[in-house]
């Protein structure tokens, strides 16, 4: 036998019982003399190795670990480390864990080997037997059998076309511009699960990655997921790495109601997927794992659990947590219940990583990081606009077939002359092209699709609806008829529209579009072709932006036209948002109040020569997934809110939109129009800045705010039982609120960078901001070519500050824009030290050991 099938054999055992071991190791001989197993245990460590080190090693590549159990293995500290290991191991490798029975002891009071079959037959103890070699060839006798059945099995080999299929990412396949083929392992990244209880009430998420580690714990798990929410590839990735655990995992799929027995189904699939001469029946089916995807087309269900049930091990992949209703509970309540989640940022940026660098090879040892952390931000922005994350709380699924297709498309856009989509536009649409000729309309039809599509998001949206009932999506498909000639049957055209899943019933048989991007790509293209009849409609969308529906179109609106406009009205309406205030500008004289604060405000400070920004981007975003997680319901459009809340969010939402437009369109408006949108939408931003600071400005309400804080201390301090005078209470009050104040400064400035920078921008952006010449302007300025940039122009910084009119304020924020660059980018030692210089930041080096 070769030695890639022998298999390794770990032996733990109490050393006051190694004379036992030796009467073992003798009598297995056979076993390795046939080639069949290698053993070690630890009078094979040489001397000078580190002990616990190669232990641990040769646990970690055991194949079988055989506990030899006595008085002296459960009293012994170092055994029951190994046991708990082996246990580890069984658990998250499926490794082979036997218990051999030396003598009379309490093993059945451990909860983790009473569990496991042990050896001689039933437990019966070595010690036990009048004759000990009549013992230890029954322990050869059971020994031998498991060690051919776990070798057949690993012996069992995926067939290759197989082995294609689950490599496979379909639609992806040919998605990548400059990878001639993406397959799953290129591009895997494990999705979060939200887990249900027996009753189907959500309990928490949990990784995908873990309940793998832990199936031995979640031995039948069902799986539920959306269309297009990676429910194949999952039992792609599940069946790869149950295989590399030596299981049989089996893939049933049948989109035609699961006729016929499962049992023959699995069987068949058997054969098809494992080049062998071996049978099912001869291998056993104690570590088959049936993997029944698409199980949601089952005819009868309950009779399916019911023959599944003989399988220990079960994987059912369904469309929707609650589909499986059965008159016996008990195989409902056997199962563990599953539900695949949309993609955290965090999970974006490893899809988004994994992506980039199959365009490059060399891509993890790119000499300049900063280049590559520039392409990962770039791609990052294009899938949240996509997604619509930037407006709301998204109107695509942040599933990775949508994320990639967005990418893939986006790198590989053309279109034809007489087209005037935007790139991010062209995505969407060709999502849409995809769903139709995936589903077999032919290229001549298409356009038919598309203008009914059309006309029935419009419908909808003049009808303020979301969804139609059966008769109400008749009485529209009536109309239509008497507009426009259908060259394709009716059935013909409701059929592909709901197998395509974009306008499709649900539960309660109501019809809508299955995700918002389409509804909202279809009206706003009518909304372009018809631009001229519907100008009031268009203005009223633009004037209530702060609704994300309004928003959205709007937003799709540029995508489809880039008629004038839409830009004319959008910048009348933001010149009407916060129209009392003048741009604020973040000059001495505007700050000079806020400036003599300026020593109580956080110092910017530089981080640690050890800084690691991959390390400092992980916690970004860490932190990113849990507001995202906090914001998934909020749609921002409470109309109980009062006035200046609503005036807040139309002015965010608006600027919003006037940096999506602008960014889609950075090639194809005049520079002028740019320059004016761009300027429109800094000066709303900076109005809103000024009502801030005109509030925070009086005395009074300084009194006010800071007496609040202290309330709230003196509380807090009182539930905790500490006694801080008031004067120090009165101190930190201040502190915070003069901080407070400087962050909410900080955090406008940085909401204009984000919601209008573009590396697509910058002469424009320099243009506006040199021209208004304030404090406020160059910050923004900078703030752009540092991030969209990866340019830290210290020199031209330097000169700036110094000028007379810069505040203390404007200086620190700056300051603060910097420290906060370093952190996230690979800076070099020179460029470091020019940092501490020139600005004059210290490092957290030089602030501890600063004498005290």
């Amino acid at each position: 036998m070769s030695e890639t099938n022998q298999l390794k054999l770990f032996i733990s055992y109490s050393h006051k019982d190694e004379d036992r071991i030796d009467e073992f190791r003798k009598h297995t001989a056979p076993l390795k003399n046939n080639g069949l197993i290698s053993e070690w245990y630890d009078r094979k460590i040489m001397a000078g190795q580190n002990f616990r080190k190669t232990i641990g090693n040769n646990l970690e590549d055991a194949d079988i670990i055989c506990l030899f159990i006595s008085a002296n293995f459960l009293s012994s500290t170092e055994c029951l480390k190994e046991k708990n290991e082996a246990i580890k191991l069984k658990k998250k490798k499926g490794v082979s864990v036997i218990p051999v029975i030396l003598s009379d002891c309490g093993w059945l009071d451990d909860p983790d080997i009473s569990p496991l079959l042990a050896i001689p037959t039933d437990g019966n103890p070595i010690a036990n037997f009048e004759d000990s070699d009549v013992a230890w060839t029954c322990v050869y006798k059971e020994l031998r059998p498991l060690i051919l059945k776990i070798i057949s099995i690993r012996q069992l080999k995926i067939s290759n076309e197989f082995t294609y299929f689950l490599q496979s990412t379909e639609l992806l396949t040919k998605a990548h511009s400059q990878k001639e083929e993406v397959l799953l392992e290129h591009i895997f990244v494990y999705p979060e699960l939200a887990k249900y209880d027996s009753l189907r009430e959500y309990e928490k998420k949990e990784s995908s990655e873990k309940v793998l580690d832990n199936f031995y714990d979640h031995a039948r798990i069902l799986i539920a997921g959306e269309n297009q929410s990676g429910k194949t590839t999952l039992c792609k990735k599940l069946y790869l790495e149950l295989r590399r655990k030596n299981f049989i995992p089996i893939y049933v799929s049948d989109k035609n109601n699961f006729l016929g027995k499962i049992e023959n189904k699995i069987s068949e699939a058997f054969s098809h997927q494992y080049d062998n001469e071996t049978s099912l029946k001869e291998i056993g089916i104690d570590r088959v794992v049936p993997i029944i995807d698409d199980f949601h087309f089952a005819k009868n269900k309950e009779k399916i659990i019911q023959a599944l049930t003989r399988y220990h091990y079960q994987i059912i992949i369904v469309d929707d947590i609650f589909s499986l209703n059965f008159r016996d509970e008990k195989l409902t309540r056997s199962f563990k219940h599953f539900k695949i989640e949309e993609f955290i940022p965090s999970q974006r940026n490893a899809l988004i990583k994994k992506w980039r660098q199959l365009a490059d090879p060399n891509y993890r040892g790119l000499s300049n990081e900063n280049s590559k952390y520039q392409g990962i931000d770039r791609t990052t922005e294009l899938v949240d606009a996509a997604l619509g994350k930037s407006i709301g709380s998204g109107i695509m699924p942040a599933y990775p077939f949508f994320i990639l297709t967005v990418i893939g498309t986006y790198e590989t856009f053309t279109k034809s002359l007489s087209e005037e989509i935007t790139s991010q536009g062209h995505c969407y649409q060709a999502l849409i092209y995809i769903y139709l000729i995936k589903q077999g309309v032919k290229n001549d039809d298409i356009d038919t699709y598309v203008n009914f599509l059309t006309e029935l998001a419009f419908y909808l949206y003049e009808k303020k609806k979301y969804e139609l009932t059966v008769n109400e999506f008749d009485v529209f498909m009536s109309f239509y008829k008497g507009k426009y000639n259908l060259p394709i049957s009716e059935k013909t055209l409701r059929s592909n529209l709901q197998k395509t899943n974009i306008f499709s019933p649900d539960g309660f048989n109501n019809y809508s579009f299955s995700y918002s991007y389409l509804y909202f790509f279809f009206v706003a293209k009518y909304f372009a072709e018809h631009l001229d009849d519907n100008k009031e409609a268009i203005g009223y969308i633009i004037n209530n932006l702060h609704k994300n529906d309004n928003a959205y179109i709007a937003i799709f609106i540029s995508h489809h036209s880039k008629n004038i406009f839409l830009l004319k009205e959008i910048i009348r309406i933001a010149s009407g948002l916060f129209e009392k205030y003048t741009p604020f500008g973040l000059t001495r004289d505007e700050l000079r109040f806020f400036d003599e604060q300026a020593n109580t405000i956080a110092q910017a400070v530089l981080p640690g020569t050890d800084n690691i920004p991959e390390r400092e981007r992980e916690q970004d975003l860490l932190a990113q997934d849990q507001i995202e997680e906090l914001n998934e319901n909020d749609e921002l459009d409470n109309e109980d809110d009062d006035e200046l809340i609503r005036e807040l969010r139309r002015s965010i939402k608006t600027v919003e939109v006037m940096g999506t437009i602008i960014k889609n369109r950075a090639g194809s408006l005049e520079r002028d129009k740019l320059e004016d949108v761009f300027e429109a939408g800094m000066n709303v931003h900076l109005r809103v800045l000024q009502s801030f600071i005109e509030l925070v400005k009086t005395e009074e309400n300084q009194q006010d705010m800071v007496a609040f804080i202290l309330s709230r201390l003196q509380l807090m301090e009182k539930n905790k039982g500490k006694a801080l005078s008031d004067s120090k209470l009165e101190k930190l009050s201040k502190i915070i609120f003069w901080n407070m104040n400087f962050f909410t400064v900080f955090s406008i400035i940085d909401k204009i960078i984000h919601s209008l920078g573009s590396d697509k921008l910058i002469e424009i952006i320099e243009t506006v901001c040199d021209r208004k010449h304030t404090p406020a302007a160059f910050l923004v300025k900078h703030g752009i070519l540092m991030w969209y940039s990866k340019n830290l122009q210290i020199d031209d910084v330097t000169d700036r500050i110094k000028s007379d009119d810069f505040s203390k304020i404007a200086e620190n924020i700056l300051r603060h824009r910097i420290v906060d660059h370093y952190r996230i980018h690979s800076i070099g030692y020179r460029e470091r030290q020019k940092i501490e210089h020139a600005l004059n930041i210290p490092s957290k080096k030089l602030l501890a050991h600063r004498p005290k």
